[in-house]
């Protein structure tokens, strides 16, 4: 006879731009163009568009060289630490999910799964109090690859308990595809209203 492990506690993977902090790189975009560098909306093309930026989000560059490539390509001299504090004026933190960290963590655990870069992470970390919920990290600068790539993903079922139920949140409907063609179960984070019912549902809350 085969014994269940009804014990198992699910895990709940959440993204985190666009999810638990709004992201505004025009405000980034706005004070570079100040600052004698082309204009926001070209800035923002080379963010969007540009290899460095890949780069610095899979680890291929260090926060110091990304710097001095990314201020090359869009006409701007900047010390590096001034840049730095530029490049992470982007953030806001979304409060009506944040609050409900404590309650889902009491019945699930906590995974973040992320595409982000050094700068940006360390920034979050220093300023917003939830990250400290978190008991698993995935974030693409330390794995290597970002989403949508499949590697990602599959980084993030082999932290999850085999066997265990799990739900995981992300604000692109092109991620929260391929999360799923990778056999991860994935919902479109749309408001805390709609997150809400969704945990309801998978009933961490």
């Amino acid at each position: 006879m085969v014994a269940h492990n009804t014990a198992l506690r699910p895990t709940v993977i959440f993204d985190l731009g666009g999810v638990l902090v709004s992201v505004d790189f025009m405000r980034a975009c706005a004070r570079l163009e100040t600052a004698g560098g082309a204009p926001a909306a070209v800035v923002l093309e080379c963010i969007h568009s540009g290899a460095d930026k890949l780069g610095f989000d899979t680890g291929r560059l260090s926060p110091q060289e990304f710097a001095a490539r990314f201020c090359a390509s869009i006409g701007v001299r900047l010390p590096y630490a001034e840049f730095a504090q530029i490049w992470c004026d982007i953030f806001a933190e979304q409060r009506d999910v944040t609050s409900l960290l404590d309650e889902v963590a009491g019945k699930a655990d906590l995974m973040l799964l992320s595409n982000t870069d050094p700068l940006h992470f360390d920034h979050v970390r220093s300023h917003y109090g939830f990250l400290a919920r978190f008991g698993q990290l995935v974030l693409s600068y330390e794995v290597g690859h970002a989403k949508p790539q499949r590697q990602i993903f599959e980084r993030a079922i082999s932290l999850c308990a085999p066997g265990g139920r799990t739900i995981y949140f992300d604000d692109i409907p092109g991620y929260v595809s391929a999360a799923r063609a990778c056999g991860l179960p994935a919902e479109q984070f749309v408001d805390a209203a709609t997150l809400r019912r969704d945990l309801q549902r998978f009933g961490v809350l």
